[in-house]
């Protein structure tokens, strides 16, 4: 998958001297995406900036009228990864039958159609992302107090025009997102409101709670809240907000295929329950000496499983030692942590940045 962002104009002149590193946020949050799926597509998102602190992020996803009956046919036959078995499956929550009883009107996002076959590859305009520069980001490395991760937010919005977007009832049009939409078991809830939450087994297992649109009247398919997470409603300041595995999952389930998980970029937030240090060769320092760093990591997502982790082999030693010591901060003091790393098996990765959460 190719993620092509054309900023415009008004991107560069509202962001003023910030344009180049709102720029690199942004592509970043996108590869986030295009490290974790294979489509061959092309998704095209036109990128925008404006200057009122009213717009925080927004999102114009381009839609195109699917039958439930096509949509249906074009999830099962793409579908790739356990997570769609189980979608799919006897006991899923893709069923068959029109849950809206041929009432409703279906709608795809234009990139999403793509990944689903429903319209071949092209380079058209897929939809729009806006950020507001009337707020303060911050565009890279650890996040200051009183300003909101920018990555965070663009992943959100791209999120949005790749399929993300809950259409939930409104003119009565519903979206593939709304079909994992549950009150609880067999009790499908294709609109928003209270108590909603993403379930791929019929709503037996209710992964993460949806915003309540009907108490603040926004997306219906955002995260309620909970951990820190790009695809949350709402975000404090001076937090990381990462792609988190629950809502790979979820890309998953609406239309796109996951790559080999080895050497895929995960961003995620755990509590350190065994750390240890010790050295390789002779000692601290220069290639190949460098520390050698074991953490056993539970994570926020999947707090009943063990992750094993590694330091990656730096040869920056002062930064090496500066994620180490960050780590160590955190066991000892019991609190969580932030890590971005690469999968490199089951259950196991390199760490390649660490950061307060």
């Amino acid at each position: 998958m190719i993620i092509t962002p054309t900023f415009t104009s008004g991107f560069d002149t509202n962001f003023g001297v910030n344009a180049t590193a709102a720029k690199a946020a942004w592509t970043a949050a996108a590869k986030v995406f295009t490290d974790a799926f294979s489509d061959d597509i092309h998704v095209n998102i036109t990128v925008d900036a404006v200057t009122k602190a009213t717009v925080f992020g927004e999102s114009f996803p381009a839609t195109v009228s699917i039958s439930y009956a096509d949509l249906y046919d074009q999830v099962v036959a793409y579908a790739s990864t356990q997570n769609d078995a189980i979608a799919i499956g006897p006991g899923g929550s893709m069923t068959a039958t029109d849950p809206t009883n041929g009432a409703g009107t279906w709608q795809l996002m234009r990139a999403q159609a793509k990944a689903l076959g429903h319209i071949p590859d092209d380079m058209t305009d897929d939809g729009g992302t806006t950020f507001g520069v009337g707020n303060s980001f911050t565009f890279s490395g650890p996040i200051a107090p009183g300003t909101f991760d920018f990555q965070g937010v663009a992943a959100h919005e791209i999120s949005e025009v790749m399929g993300r977007t809950g259409l939930s009832g409104g003119n009565n049009s519903f979206s593939l997102i709304d079909c994992f939409s549950y009150t609880g078991a067999g009790m499908k809830s294709l609109g928003g409101g209270a108590g909603n939450f993403f379930s791929i087994d019929n709503g037996v297992t209710l992964l993460k709670e949806f915003n309540d649109s009907a108490a603040n009247h926004l997306d219906t398919r955002d995260w309620a809240g909970g951990t820190n997470d790009s695809f949350n409603q709402f975000s404090d300041s001076g937090v990381v907000n990462p792609v988190s595995a629950v809502d790979l999952q979820l890309m998953d389930v609406i239309g796109y295929g996951r790559v080999d998980p080895i050497g895929s970029l995960i961003e995620t937030v755990g509590q350190i329950s065994f750390l240890r240090a010790h050295e390789l060769g002779s000692g601290y320092g220069k290639s190949p000496n460098f520390l050698d760093c074991e953490v056993v990591v539970q994570l926020a997502e999947e707090p009943l499983r063990a992750f094993g982790f590694q330091l990656r082999a730096d040869p920056n030693g002062p930064t090496r030692r500066e994620m180490f010591d960050m780590l160590r901060s955190a066991f000892i003091a019991g609190r969580p942590i932030r890590l971005d790393y690469v999968t490199i098996g089951p259950r196991a990765g390199e760490i390649i940045r660490v950061a307060n959460p």
